[in-house]
This record gives C-alpha cells, sequence and structure tokens, in this order.
C-alpha cells in the first residue's frame, strides 16, 4: 500500500512529502526544499536505507534547498528532475535564491526525465507527466491512484508563470493534459493541503477558464 506523509518545510511553507510502500519496503522523498527534523526522523523510523529516490517536481529553491544535504546523509539515494530543469541545480538566478537574497547549496540531479519515463520502485512504476508552465521542466510523479503535481496545480489554483521559463501558453496545455487523465487521483500539492483531480476539474476555474491564466 502507496502511503504519501507530508512535511511542511522552510518559510515559504513548502510540501516534502515522505512516500512509503511498505510490502515493497521502500520509500522515496518529493521535494526536498528545507530541513525539518520530524521528517528527519520518519526517515530515520522508517529505515534510511530503504529511501531509493528524491523526486524533484520542478527546481525552485523551496523544493530543492535541502536536497544536496539530503544526498550527503543518504548517497545511494538517486536525485531525479526534469530534463529541462537540470541546470536549476546550479542557477540561482533560475532556482530563485538570487531573487528571495537566499543561497543554497548546488548539485547535480543522477537521473534526468521527461514525459513519459518510468522508474522502477518496489513492484510498481512512478510515471512520469511533462507539465511545464510554472517552470519549463516541471513534472508531476504519478504513482498508483497518487498524483504529486508540486506548482503545476494546487486546491482551487495553479502555480505562477511569471517565475524564469515559465509560460501560460504550456501552463494551460499542462493542466489540460492532467484534466484528461482517466479516473480520479489525490493531489499531492507543492504547497497546501492536498485534493482530488475531480475535485479540481469540476471546481477549479483555471482547468476550464484558460483566459485566467
Amino acid at each position: 500500500m502507496i502511503k504519501a506523509e507530508r512535511f511542511i518545510v522552510g518559510e515559504i511553507e513548502a510540501n516534502c512529502y515522505f512516500v512509503t510502500d511498505d510490502e515493497a519496503k521502500a520509500a522515496f522523498l518529493v521535494d526536498t526544499g528545507d530541513y525539518s527534523y520530524e521528517l528527519e526522523q520518519r526517515i530515520r523510523e522508517y529505515g534510511a536505507e530503504k529511501v531509493k529516490y528524491i523526486l524533484l517536481t520542478h527546481g525552485h529553491l523551496d523544493h530543492i534547498g535541502y536536497t544536496a544535504e539530503m544526498k550527503k546523509k543518504m548517497p545511494w539515494v538517486q536525485i531525479v528532475i526534469g530534463k529541462e530543469d537540470a541546470h536549476f541545480t546550479n542557477e540561482d538566478d533560475f532556482n530563485l535564491a538570487w531573487q528571495f537574497g537566499m543561497t543554497i547549496q548546488h548539485f547535480d540531479a543522477d537521473i534526468l526525465v521527461e514525459d513519459g519515463s518510468e522508474l522502477e520502485f518496489g513492484m510498481n512504476k512512478i510515471k512520469v507527466i511533462s507539465t511545464p508552465g510554472h517552470t519549463k521542466g516541471g513534472v508531476c510523479y504519478l504513482l498508483g491512484d497518487c498524483i504529486f503535481t508540486g506548482d503545476t496545480l494546487f486546491r482551487g489554483c495553479i502555480g505562477r508563470t511569471d517565475f524564469p521559463t515559465g509560460n501560460k501558453k504550456e501552463m494551460a496545455s499542462s493542466l489540460k493534459k492532467l484534466a484528461a487523465l482517466d479516473g480520479d487521483y489525490k493531489i499531492y500539492c507543492g504547497h497546501d493541503r492536498a485534493t482530488t483531480l475531480d475535485f479540481e476539474r469540476k471546481n477549479n476555474i483555471y482547468i476550464t477558464r484558460e483566459d485566467l491564466i
């Protein structure tokens, strides 16, 4: 059974997820944006050796800021990011550290993904959906009935498109792509609480009104 636990990290209050599959005895992290004592305790409790990936939905500092430190603590973990955002991890003009007057430890990802990429996880596969708009290389990760959407889709809202490499038309296309998926999914967002794809299809005005983006 897949379980996603949310930890709110950093000054910008981004969501970091600790995702576990007890049957496979495996885990991964999504968007390690900042330090969290509670998260690190949870990782130790579960077994750090079981953590396989750090999945990054995009390259902004509030989602990648603690990744280099996590890699030092768990060097076997593979860092994953969208191919078009790979340079964000080393360029502060793009990851927004410069704009916010902050610094992060730079790093290189181990795996670069694009639309349709798949990652092995236990008996399952994590599927990658390319969702540019907030950033050029923004991606969502789909596992079972869960989608980790980063800053593409929030409960009743969407991510900004006015940062470097953001694009309104691409955001509209990405939202259509998510809305067109078959069935319902639990949506684990980059900020704020979780939602469902059905709820967003019915209630998120940005999905139905492209002109508002």
